[in-house]
């Protein structure tokens, strides 16, 4: 009987043991009570954390370019346009390259222009030479010219031929060295171009680092210059979250934080997004949490601090008692365990009836011979099917309240008539100083929150 009943609380999932409604008499005289009157309150359970708040839209505008910066025609807050001129960094240098690069290109089309005359030269003389060697083949058929004369007019055409071919082949490098030149020619005045640090989106500047006459140094790290946020209707939170807590968060999720500016006004916010990558510091693991809040006032900055409150559940009106009681009564059921644990108290939290202990002991399947996860489920499985057949629908919906961690079970000591009274409570969400108490109702009594041993 003993080992089927501990089967039968393995399939419930109880973490805790039940106490039966026991009266335990304590002599006065040997100690001493502090109580707390139970009664009714707010419970709020929440996740606390801290984040930063930052722009939605915000940009960063850096300088692609080294160099002396000579203007800065923008200040802190300005509105700024797309495209709009922000700062000049020296163009001098660059508008020299741009200058020497033109040059090249010009130089190159004038050479290509000759180039190409002195193909049209080299086209007449190969036709002239044709023209010769045609004739001089007329003529030593009659026999009027020598067969050596003929091979000079044969030897001037194909000299001219290649004259020809190796024009246009020059021609061809002219042209490769034209385009190249040209391609240097854009890339100098893109660096030009960004000799002119423009705004990339319309918003305004919530951030300038430079001053006009500085030097900006851009090599393996591009120089931030401004920031520019679109918009601060809408600000953004990003929070760590330890990975004990990142459980409870659920996106559209309500938050409530303030900012050291204004401490005593609370704003709202909502949680849009829950990064899954991992963050490791001195050996915490945290996730990051994205928050959007309005910001219509225009009273929340960026980079404020904000003191977040993530609202989990929240009751009202409810009864509760103090988390000491609870501690207390756990410690005390711990050190006597072996003398209050029973397998008929690990059923208790379900309030079985006389008439359901007996059918679910009818049903109960027998204990399995063999082993092996197999065996072990199936068993499992029938005990899970017993307990379908015995409880009611209520039973059943408290027994998964028990198992997702919704209702748990403890026990209270309450202080009645001067005697220590064990009694087992059902308790709902905490708020690390209250706990939500379900069943009984207690409001009114005297719990026990600490004993003080005292000599006799």
């Amino acid at each position: 009987m003993k080992r089927l009943l501990l089967v039968i609380a393995a399939a419930l999932m109880l973490s805790a043991y039940w106490f039966f409604t026991t009266t335990d008499a304590v002599t006065p005289e040997s100690s001493s009570y502090r109580t707390e009157t139970i009664g009714k309150g707010d419970i709020s359970n929440s996740v606390s954390a801290t984040g930063t708040l930052a722009a939605v839209d915000d940009v960063i505008v850096g300088a692609q370019l080294s160099g002396q910066i000579t203007e800065v025609y923008v200040d802190f807050n300005d509105t700024v346009q797309a495209g709009q001129l922000l700062a000049q960094i020296d163009p001098r240098t660059f508008a020299a390259k741009v200058a020497q690069a033109k040059a090249q290109v010009n130089k190159t089309q004038a050479d290509i222009a000759l180039q190409k005359i002195a193909i049209e030269r080299a086209k007449v003389t190969l036709n002239k030479a044709k023209r010769d060697l045609a004739r001089g083949e007329k003529l030593a058929l009659s026999n009027n010219i020598s067969e050596d004369e003929l091979d000079v007019f044969r030897t001037s055409a194909d000299q001219y031929q290649l004259d020809l071919q190796q024009g246009q082949a020059q021609l061809n490098v002219l042209n490769a060295t034209l385009a190249s030149n040209k391609a240097s020619l854009e890339q100098d005045q893109i660096e030009l171009n960004r000799t002119e640090i423009r705004a990339p989106i319309d918003g305004f500047v919530i951030s300038r680092t430079i001053e006009a006459g500085a030097t900006v140094a851009s090599s393996l790290n591009t120089p931030e210059l401004f920031q520019l946020a679109k918009d601060l209707s809408i600000m953004e939170i990003e929070a760590y979250i330890d990975e004990s807590d990142i459980g409870q968060l659920k996106e559209q999720q309500r938050v409530n934080f303030n900012v050291d500016a204004f401490p005593d006004r609370k704003f709202r916010g909502q949680i849009t997004q829950i990064r899954r990558s991992p963050q490791s510091t001195s050996g915490v693991v945290s996730y990051t949490v994205i928050i959007s809040a309005n910001n219509r006032d225009g009273e929340l900055l960026p980079g404020m601090t904000a003191n977040l409150d993530i609202s989990i559940d929240s009751v009202r009106g409810i009864q509760r008692v103090s988390n000491a009681a609870l501690r207390l009564a756990t410690r005390l059921k711990d050190e006597s365990a072996e003398q209050r644990r029973g397998p008929q108290t690990l059923l208790a939290g379900l309030d079985l009836s006389e008439e359901q202990k007996q059918l679910l002991e009818s049903k109960m399947p027998k204990r399995p011979e063999g082993r092996g996860p197999g065996v072990s489920e199936q068993q499992r499985q029938r005990v899970q099917q017993a307990l379908d057949d015995v409880l009611t629908d209520a039973q059943k919906e408290l027994r998964l309240a028990m198992q997702s961690g919704k209702i748990k079970l403890a026990t209270l000591l309450l202080l009645r008539d001067g005697k220590q009274v064990s009694v087992p409570v059902q308790i709902g969400i905490t708020d690390g100083q209250y706990t939500e108490l379900l069943k009984p109702d207690l409001t009114g009594e005297q719990v026990i929150t600490q004993i003080k041993a005292g000599s006799l």
